[in-house]
């Protein structure tokens, strides 16, 4: 079980995580009673309602420049690298490669992507953003880190670092790896 302590070798007084204090004031994390499985207070309840809110606040940030939630997604990871193949992307992104296709095909359209034959095998087409992808970066990428930071505002950054473990652990265990 995993259980987060607050340091007492610190000079004068420190308040405790709010994980701390959650812990101290209700069950240990990772105890889950069997009345909290299927409500509001569920892990998958609670991750989804997160998900839903980054996704309409980022929805809402993007309108003015026409680009939807699944490109800005696939604009990120290719910001990051260029030159994968449409199944390369979708296992990177963990999705379905046939959900990417319309995806693609519409940065393809607004000139932002280019699917490139390369290599001996002519049948893969790899991925790379246009000079006008690129330019996106500077104005869509500080939109996902504010909204990062509205996130997690107000929260010790030891709870926010511990959260994004804990999640990585969750994807781990359903993801079975």
């Amino acid at each position: 079980m995993l259980r987060k302590t607050v340091p007492t070798s610190l000079p004068g007084p420190r308040m405790a995580s709010t994980a701390a204090r959650l812990v101290s004031a209700r069950q240990p994390l990772g105890v889950v009673e069997h009345s909290d499985l299927l409500t509001d207070r569920s892990l998958s309840f609670l991750v989804r309602q997160a998900h839903r809110a980054f996704v309409t606040r980022l929805a809402d940030r993007l309108v003015p420049y026409g680009v939807s939630v699944a490109e800005w997604a696939v604009l990120r990871r290719l910001w990051q690298e260029e030159g994968f193949t449409q199944v390369d992307l979708a296992d990177r992104m963990r999705v379905r490669k046939a959900s990417l296709t319309s995806v693609l095909t519409r940065l393809e359209r607004k000139g932002y992507m280019r699917r490139t034959r390369r290599g001996e095998d002519r049948r893969k087409y790899h991925l790379f953003l246009t000079r006008r992808g690129r330019d996106l970066k500077g104005e869509l990428l500080p939109i996902g880190v504010a909204i990062n930071r509205k996130a997690v505002a107000d929260i010790d950054p030891e709870d926010a670092g511990l959260v994004a473990l804990l999640l990585e652990k969750v994807i781990a265990n359903l993801e079975g790896t």
